[in-house]
């Protein structure tokens, strides 16, 4: 399989970044790899997490990045300061120690800093592109990861922003085939809340369509976020996990079939699950990590440069994805033919086209949509009310294509004239498309 830029002495390498609210973890893919790796800060040990904060040492310029941060922290030798992506997000001045800082600023700091762990490894001179995978990848926090990216001024040609559902989704393409048979359950939960990605399949289509839900189950949130010392009281809340567990997932597997099942985040660490496990393991392979995110958005990162024929079976249709294919029909050597503008499946802020055409002896243009999970192909015409009378094929058009969201497409289209016989009008036409 040929991917990203490779030399023949050289190992190339793609990151996936997942960037928490709590931790963070770097994976990084070799291209003499079939499969990624986790970075770890713990040499020989699996010490995957990063906790996402920073901490500025009392009344100096100093700042320290996750584990030491926290053990600064809480030696009282400086002021802790988390929440980095939501205070990023929020775009509000925060004060440390008595001073304020840009957060997106902060945030990029600890970027910075955990990505030179990799020196480890690698230089980043070998790295030929990043994924950047979070929680919740929408236009807010595209931006607020674009202005990290751009002050760091990497030299990686490029970059990537996707949800962690289709970090799974790419983790789930480099798995057995046994594992994508049916659909397949990731629970992440770390003692709060419970954020539920249910993958579904379907084989009936070519490429193979596949869906995720996303959904939060509060059930098995503890008040304290974390297992009690005290025994007696960690003992019932054991039980109580187990219990509400079972029902969880009695409620959302019975009835299905389902190939897999992940258990994500340092909840599931605690050997706590007995009744729970014993019905997950019924039938369907479970497995416990808590770096699939990480490793998919590497992966994703591979692919994105070079895809292999195993993304070529598959199609990823979530919330961020574009659900429908838009072309026009054109005419080659006498024949119409269909010409691909945008394809379903990617994420709605990475698309966009342009491209010229020559009209014919209409005034408009015809775009057809084809949905890929539900309804028929149709055609949205587009007229270009009031353009100069000009012969047949003697007005060129300019066509740009972008989307403001994962269901509106965006057509911008200029009058550019025919060379020197006839002048553009600098006349334009916008209309937004619900697809």
């Amino acid at each position: 399989m040929s991917f990203f830029n490779k030399t023949k002495n050289s190992r190339r390498y793609v990151l996936g970044y997942d960037l928490g609210e709590e931790v963070s973890q770097i994976s990084f893919l070799a291209s003499d790899s079939d499969l990624p790796e986790t970075l770890s800060t713990l040499a020989g040990a699996e010490a995957y997490n990063i906790p996402t904060v920073l901490c500025k040492r009392n009344e100096v310029n100093q700042w320290f990045y996750g584990k030491e941060a926290l053990s600064k922290v809480g030696a009282g030798e400086g002021v802790k300061v988390d929440g980095l992506i939501e205070k990023a997000r929020l775009g509000k001045r925060v004060d440390v120690d008595g001073t304020g800082y840009d957060p997106v600023s902060l945030l990029t700091l600890f970027v910075k800093r955990t990505l030179s762990l990799l020196s480890m490894e690698m230089s980043m001179d070998m790295v030929d592109a990043i994924a950047f995978t979070t929680k919740t990848m929408d236009s807010r926090m595209i931006e607020v990861l674009s202005e990290v990216t751009g002050a760091l001024s990497l030299h990686v040609k490029n970059i990537f922003y996707q949800s962690y559902e289709d970090s799974l989704y790419h983790y789930m393409l480099y798995q057995p085939d046994e594992l994508l048979t049916h659909a397949v359950i990731a629970c992440d939960y770390s003692f709060g809340e419970m954020t539920v990605y249910d993958m579904k399949l379907n084989h009936r289509t070519k490429p193979i369509v596949v869906t995720i839900d996303k959904s939060v189950y509060d059930g098995m949130a503890l008040s304290e976020g974390r297992l009690s010392d005290n025994t007696s009281e960690r003992a019932e809340q054991v039980t109580r996990l187990d219990t509400r567990f079972l029902e969880f997932a009695k409620n959302t597997m019975d009835g299905r079939i389902v190939s897999s099942v992940f258990l994500l985040g340092d909840g599931f660490r605690d050997q706590w699950m007995s009744k729970s496990l014993e019905f997950l393991c019924r039938t369907r392979r479970v497995f416990q990590g808590n770096n699939l995110f990480s490793k998919g958005a590497s992966i994703a990162a591979r692919e994105k440069v070079g895809a292999s024929e195993r993304s070529e079976k598959y199609v990823l249709l979530d919330g961020g994805k574009l659900k429908s294919n838009l072309g026009i029909m054109v005419k080659k050597q006498g024949q119409e033919v269909y010409h691909a503008l945008l394809d379903a499946g990617e994420n709605w802020f990475d698309v966009g086209t342009q491209l010229d055409m020559i009209l014919d002896d209409e005034n408009s243009v015809n775009i057809v949509i084809t949905p890929l999970t539900a309804g028929d192909r149709y055609t949205h015409t587009i007229e270009l009310t009031d353009l100069p009378q000009r012969p047949p094929r003697a007005t060129r058009i300019r066509m740009k294509i972008s989307m403001s969201s994962a269901n509106k497409v965006n057509v911008h289209i200029e009058d550019m004239g025919f060379g020197e016989l006839f002048e553009a009008s600098d006349m334009y036409y916008d209309e937004e498309i619900s697809v």
